[in-house]
């Protein structure tokens, strides 16, 4: 049942991750009427959790002068952010809140993969598999069940993944260990090294070594010499998509989808999954029905933070229709607004 919202209220979604913090403030509706954006809200990511909570306090400041409001205006908010992988780190930024914005009682904390469920699922039913510098894999059951993989993941997955997959196979090569495969003259031409010893050197020396955004820099020359046919860079590719299948297959277990006699939704996300002609998303969805058999997948309509909003809207009182969705949609900022 939905509950009487007052008049004028607003409502607040935030998902912030390492790249960057996003924030939007709706009416019940859906109209979007303020949005703000800052850095890394990831308190691991961050130079410190502090300053992760600066980072989200300033992205919601902008959105709520942007919507000429302020905090206590909010009728409830939902806060998706990374970083949100144990217990102690949901009381962390429950904390930070009480202390920085007390007038905001009614909220919830998640970690960001929750986000993307209703950008693809309206009903937040489903599982949501990310990849994008990373992957985050999240679920939510049909009686409100909860599991995301946080930090329990344990392969590399996202750009991450196919970066290390790809420089190891680079290197395997160079030593006699590995087959020969076009990725080791893709990757030195895209690093501009010499030879694959130099770039081992480059990434691993003490000083002036790769930065982590150089190192992931290469995702999408993996995936466009999979493409191209080699069968190295295609098999790292195809490990990606069963990985990302084997962690939605636990997602539906332990969230009662699984045993749910109905589809079960399947939100991709994430620059891996979301490029045009994505190898990584087609291995995905081959390998998916062997761990979600009943499955049916979604591309992403809507930005994360679109989907912490209805997030938000659903979980105080308002009824996430057809018409607020499409309202929201509508109301977005522009997409520059939100580009990485």
């Amino acid at each position: 049942m939905t509950e009487q919202v007052p008049a004028g209220a607003l409502f607040l979604g935030v998902d912030a991750g390492n790249s960057k913090t996003a924030a939007l403030v709706s009416t019940a509706s859906g109209e979007v009427v303020g949005a703000g954006r800052s850095g890394c809200g990831d308190i691991y990511g961050a130079t410190t959790p502090e300053a992760a909570v600066d980072t989200v306090m300033s992205a919601i400041g902008d959105a709520l002068s942007r919507a000429g409001a302020e905090a206590t205006a909010l009728r409830g908010a939902a806060f998706r952010l990374a970083g949100v992988d144990w217990p102690e780190d949901a009381a962390y930024w429950q904390q930070a809140l009480a202390r920085r914005q007390p007038s905001l009682t009614r909220l919830s904390i998640l970690n960001d993969g929750y986000a993307a469920i209703r950008c693809g699922e309206p009903s937040g039913v489903g599982i949501a598999v990310t990849g994008g510098t990373a992957a985050a894999i999240a679920a939510r059951g049909p009686g409100g069940e909860l599991w995301d993989m946080g930090m329990r993941g344990q392969h590399a997955m996202g750009a991450i993944g196919l970066a290390n997959e790809a420089l190891r196979a680079v290197s395997l090569a160079d030593l006699g260990l590995a087959p020969e495969t076009a990725l080791s003259q893709a990757l030195l031409d895209h690093y501009d090294q010499s030879s694959a010893a130099e770039l081992d050197h480059w990434l691993t020396r003490r000083e002036g070594s790769a930065s982590h955004r150089e190192r992931t820099s290469c995702a999408r020359l993996v995936t466009a010499v999979a493409a191209g046919g080699d069968e190295v860079a295609r098999r790292i590719v195809r490990e990606q998509g069963r990985r990302m299948a084997l962690y939605a297959g636990v997602a539906a277990r332990r969230t009662g989808l699984a045993a749910a006699d109905v589809p079960v939704s399947v939100v991709l996300s994430g620059s891996v999954l979301m490029a045009p002609d994505s190898p990584v998303a087609a291995a995905l969805l081959a390998e998916l029905p062997q761990h979600v058999p009943r499955a049916q997948a979604h591309r992403r309509s809507l930005p994360p933070v679109a989907g912490a909003l209805l997030d938000a809207l659903a979980e105080n009182g308002v009824a996430v229709t057809a018409a607020v969705t499409a309202q929201v949609v509508e109301t977005m900022p522009p997409g520059d607004f939100l580009a990485t």
